[in-house]
């Protein structure tokens, strides 16, 4: 059989056919072809999201039963009063200059009740999790009274007294693996971040104990030539440094905005190696230009430096819930979901207060999809 190859001149009369009967589908394919969408920090476009959902987690070799892992999320309530009357206390006092670029612009701080649907998102679609722990500064979530299987950390418990208060999520971080009774295997999660599916235990940790590393595409050197001078870029680039006085490797990349697999032996190790270096910037009260970023960026690759964590991919859906952007996002996983087609998780980030045409009622547009897609 000969296939005859479509000429020049035809592709033009056909994609002229196309323009002429139907104008929006032409540019929708032509703005994909040359723009494909992405959703994703992975460099994905989502026309290939599916072969990468299914072959993500693809695993040969079962969990040994006697494996625990458990969760740790950070959450701070940021209309509680003594909380607020600490914060402002030590803001107004604080050195500007230490201060790190948006450290406290209050979308830092606001808590939209994402983290009832979070924990809840753990319950329904990581159902082999052994326990859920809470780090907060003497704060209680007021749905949490009879949920079984989750409990609340305060700072105390955990964080030498003379660096409390702390509003400093590095801070705060650097000393998750004190947790009391805490599994040598965790998954660490910020609040804004949710498992969009049913993901088995492999997803996180290998049956041979190997932990997954979920780097995205992009790159630190790339972000600072644009002139991104946040402290957790920062944070990362003294990272790459403390590690590059052990391994050679040339670490270049983020990890993606989602949860972050980690073992406790990895920070016992992190500490040991850079217990000065860690020491010394945990008086930050607020996110300062010397910081460390143990639990994202840190702690992971010193596990991969040490052959006990492995890149392995997830498909994280992230946005800015201040931004018009998000609603499309929104629909966009409501519609996954029916399709049970869902991405590993997503990311509702709230990047920044002082952005201009901030999205009308974002709280509410956030909380009514949340309620619908974990309903």
């Amino acid at each position: 059989m000969v296939i005859k190859k479509e000429t020049m001149l035809e592709q033009y009369r056909r994609k002229f056919k196309k323009l002429k009967n139907d104008p929006g589908i032409f540019f929708r394919d032509y703005f994909n072809k040359r723009y494909p969408i992405t959703n994703t920090e992975m460099g994905v476009s989502e026309s290939t999201e599916t072969a990468f959902l299914e072959y993500s987690n693809i695993n040969t070799v079962a969990m040994p039963d006697d494996r625990a892992i458990d969760v740790v999320f950070t959450w701070v309530n940021n209309t509680d009063k003594a909380w607020k009357d600490k914060y402002d206390k030590f803001e107004q006092a604080y050195d500007r200059v230490q201060i790190g670029l948006h450290a406290t612009d209050k979308a830092r701080f606001e808590d939209h009740n994402e983290l009832y649907y979070s924990v809840k998102a753990v319950k329904k679609y990581l159902p082999w999790v052994r326990h859920i722990y809470i780090v907060t500064d003497n704060q209680t979530p007021q749905w949490l009274d009879g949920m079984k299987g989750v409990t609340v950390v305060d700072h105390i418990e955990i964080i030498d007294s003379q660096y409390l208060p702390t509003f400093n999520s590095h801070v705060i971080e650097a000393f998750l693996y004190r947790i009391p009774g805490l599994s040598e295997n965790f998954i660490y999660f910020n609040d804004d971040v949710f498992v969009a599916k049913e993901l088995p235990q492999e997803h996180f940790f290998s049956a041979n104990n190997i932990s997954s590393l979920f780097v995205s595409t992009k790159n630190l050197y790339d972000m600072r030539k644009r002139g991104v001078e946040t402290p957790t870029l920062k944070a990362s680039f003294k990272s790459i440094d403390l590690i590059n006085r052990h391994y050679s490797y040339d670490i270049k990349n983020t990890l993606v905005h989602t949860y972050f697999p980690l073992k406790k032996s990895g920070y016992e190790r992190a500490w040991a190696l850079f217990h000065d270096e860690i020491t010394e910037f945990l008086p930050n009260k607020f996110r300062g230009h010397n910081d460390i970023n143990m639990a994202s960026f840190l702690v992971p690759w010193l596990l991969y430096c040490e052959a006990k964590a492995i890149e392995k991919i997830d498909i994280c859906y992230y946005f800015n819930i201040r931004t018009r952007h998000a609603l499309t996002r929104y629909e966009k996983l409501l519609k996954l979901k029916e399709r049970n087609a869902s991405p590993h998780s997503f990311c509702a980030n709230d990047f920044t207060s002082k952005k201009d045409n901030v999205l009308q009622d974002y709280h509410k547009h956030l909380i009514a999809m949340l309620e619908e897609y974990y309903e």
